[in-house]
């Protein structure tokens, strides 16, 4: 007799990709706002989410809510932004933001400087060989982590250029409602209420990300250096979309080097640090990185998503079997966000030293 799960998987198309064997697609659009999330087809994708967590900490999801167009409309603001001259771009420098937000230059980041060693095979020493623009939520005086001081929380430093706000700020919203998509799922998986983490305490910390990637031959890599070195993500999930260039490779519990290619539509998830100590290491914080293309340019468009700033994050009750103790020490959510930041962009290097 056919299983539910069996049954499910055939009628949503949780497949794998040639280019990503490890890598199922999971539809989640049964689990968007406003729906009820005890149905079967919600329950099945929780199963899947946590069949696959405890592997490889890599999804693809479909049914995720954000529009093609919205999602061409900012890659195109992007590539506008990206092909201006570097004092432009200076202009919005995130050493000019008190709260993280603005332009990172080419090598102004070193992701593999927050998780080098021997495992992961460390490649170089300089910066990544990409640029950004960091931004987060739109948080005005009157909010009341501005208010209180709180770091990370205020506003954005976004480029000066028609549309680019307003493209910004649709993808952003519907980025935002494929996270908490997500987060149900997820929350299903580790048997909580399916509102477990939106309703965490607090505000969370969201960090939206705009990568630009040059071609390799346009840049120096002779020194070793790639596009993003090797890294785990800092919070609980990221949810990535690109321009189909490629370049994005993840490293399994077990076994070397995969690529993954994102399917045009799709959405790519991984999960982060704090989703591993919340599990007690039941789910899977994978290093991940990405190689500049050959001749052309990629773009890539991730969301991270930790949790709120104060709110401290230990073991879930669902994650400690009788006896067991956790693997990891009680860790404050914002303030560990803080730290790999420090450990990964210069200007972070400079801003500790005035405070010393």
């Amino acid at each position: 007799m056919e299983s539910l799960i069996d049954r499910e998987k055939s009628e949503r198309k949780i497949m794998t990709t040639p280019s990503s064997p490890l890598i199922p697609t999971i539809d989640v659009s049964s689990l968007a706002t406003g729906l009820q999330y005890d149905t079967s087809e919600a329950l099945a994708v929780g199963k899947i989410i946590d069949d696959t967590c405890t592997n490889i900490g890599f999804l693809l999801v479909t049914g995720h809510g954000v529009t093609p167009k919205t999602k061409a409309n900012l890659l195109a603001k992007m590539k506008e932004f990206f092909d201006l001259p570097i004092a432009e771009k200076e202009k919005i420098a995130i050493g000019k933001s008190d709260v993280h937000r603005g332009y990172v230059g080419l090598g102004l980041e070193n992701l593999e400087g927050a998780l080098a060693n021997e495992e992961l095979g460390k490649t170089y020493g300089a910066g990544d060989v990409k640029e950004s623009i960091d931004s987060g939520t739109e948080d005005a005086p009157d909010h009341p982590e501005v208010q209180a001081g709180t770091p990370l929380h205020g506003p954005n430093q976004l480029p000066n250029l028609p549309g680019f706000r307003e493209a910004w700020q649709a993808y952003f919203d519907e980025a935002y409602e494929a996270a908490r998509r997500l987060q149900r799922g997820l929350a299903i998986a580790l048997r909580m209420t399916p509102n477990f983490f939106e309703d965490l305490p607090g505000f969370p910390l969201l960090n939206l990300r705009m990568l630009h990637y040059p071609p390799e031959s346009r840049v120096n890599t002779e020194d070793g250096r790639i596009g993003c070195g090797a890294h785990t993500d800092y919070g609980s999930i990221t949810l990535l979309s690109d321009d189909g260039v490629g370049g994005l490779q993840v490293k399994p519990r077990e076994g070397d080097w995969v690529d993954i290619s994102i399917p045009e539509d799709h959405l790519v998830v991984n999960l982060a640090d704090l989703l591993s100590i919340w599990t007690n290491n039941r789910y899977v914080s994978n290093p991940h990185r990405v190689m500049n293309p050959a001749n052309t340019h990629r773009y890539s468009i991730p969301l991270f998503v930790t949790p709120p700033y104060h709110l401290k994050i230990e073991t879930l009750p669902t994650c400690l079997a009788p006896g067991e103790t956790p693997k990891h020490k009680p860790m404050i959510s914002g303030e560990y966000l803080q730290s790999r930041f420090n450990g990964t962009h210069t200007y972070r290097n400079e801003l500790m030293e005035g405070e010393a």
